[in-house]
């Protein structure tokens, strides 16, 4: 997170210079009672839960959909950020080697080149050699075309491979792969012997409390770790405290602080500020008359669990807005929005 820090404080300069037409044209930052009533009059589509935590305490949780408190929601691909959390559980108990081990080892017999040599740090990336792009219908690999076969594993060990070649970062360019992230899942399952979704809940969800946590399976029962994951707001704010505090829950190291660390590098850069690490987005929030950094896992419809270091923050956005151009615009109206509300607390990660 202090590598991102540098990074972060010179976006600030840019993106205060175009804070006005951020805010003509895109998100809008509001008081919370204004917030509110823009949701319930319908203004940010569907927007099912917002939470707020800050320093390990819940300060904000509200519903809006007419469910109780708690009821899951689908978050989509913010769920693929998990997946990112199993592969370091796996490494750290020493069932994965690391993230440069080749997975068709994992997946099944030798396919050669350029299939042999996609690592475990490929997949985390989107940056594989399988010819798979979720935002081009065209694509072989569009999640879509998985969904409609029977055997999720056969579809994506069966991709075509696509021109490939690494840059100077080691990795190959990007390319949004939800079979890639199922494959993941697959690899977590061989390397440590349990179901994808056994292993994560004994792991990760059973020592932070969560459970009713539900898993898109395929039609033969394969997990999708590769995102469509309905899960409760609170459990969410769990989630990204346990992340903010680089693998420590409750005094205990869950998951390795370096691979935290490593996690949340960035490896691409996707627009103007717009950063992807190891299945987890990068970009900044708008705070005061700057920008701050924040981690973020994130899924369609607006569904974002933000981590804001320099205020010891985690914010929820949950959302309905499925397949809705202004669905991103809406959330981060909800996240500026929610962060006004807060102090920054500079000092909260130097004092872990």
């Amino acid at each position: 997170m202090a590598r991102m820090t540098i990074l972060f404080r010179a976006l600030a300069l840019l993106l205060i210079a175009s804070a006005s037409t951020a805010m003509a044209q895109g998100p809008r930052q509001l008081d919370l009672p204004s917030l509110e009533s823009a949701i319930q009059a319908g203004e940010l589509g569907k927007i099912a839960a917002l939470a707020i935590e800050q320093g390990g305490e819940t300060v904000y949780r509200q519903r809006f959909d007419g469910k109780p408190q708690g009821d899951p929601v689908d978050i989509k691909s913010a769920g693929k950020s998990i997946t990112a959390l199993a592969v370091g559980m796996a490494i750290e108990d020493g069932a994965l080697p690391g993230r440069d081990v080749a997975v068709w080892p994992f997946l099944g017999s030798p396919r050669g080149e350029p299939f042999d040599s996609i690592t475990v740090g490929d997949l985390l990336a989107m940056s594989s050699a399988l010819d798979c792009n979720d935002w081009d219908s065209g694509s072989p690999g569009q999640e879509e075309r998985m969904y409609r076969t029977r055997v999720w594993r056969r579809f994506a060990l069966e991709l075509p491979g696509r021109s490939f070649e690494r840059g100077k970062s080691g990795y190959g360019p990007f390319s949004y792969c939800t079979a890639g992230v199922f494959l993941l899942g697959r690899v977590v399952e061989k390397a440590t012997g349990e179901r994808f979704d056994h292993y994560v809940q004994r792991r990760l969800f059973d020592p932070l409390g969560v459970d009713g946590v539900e898993w898109r399976t395929s039609r033969s029962g394969e997990i999708q770790s590769g995102g469509q994951l309905t899960i409760a707001d609170n459990a969410l704010l769990k989630i990204g405290r346990l992340v903010l505090d680089r693998g420590r829950w409750n005094g205990e190291q869950l998951i390795d602080g370096a691979w935290i660390e490593s996690m949340l590098t960035p490896h691409h850069q996707l627009g103007e500020h717009v950063y992807y690490g190891d299945l987890w987005w990068a970009t900044p929030l708008r705070a005061g008359d700057g920008f701050v950094e924040a981690w973020m896992m994130k899924g369609n419809g607006g569904n974002i669990v933000a981590i804001v270091p320099s205020y010891d923050a985690v914010l929820v956005v949950q959302t309905r807005n499925y397949n809705k151009a202004d669905s991103d615009r809406h959330a981060f109206t909800a996240l500026w929005s929610m962060l006004a509300t807060l102090e920054p607390v500079s000092q909260a990660l130097t004092a872990r």
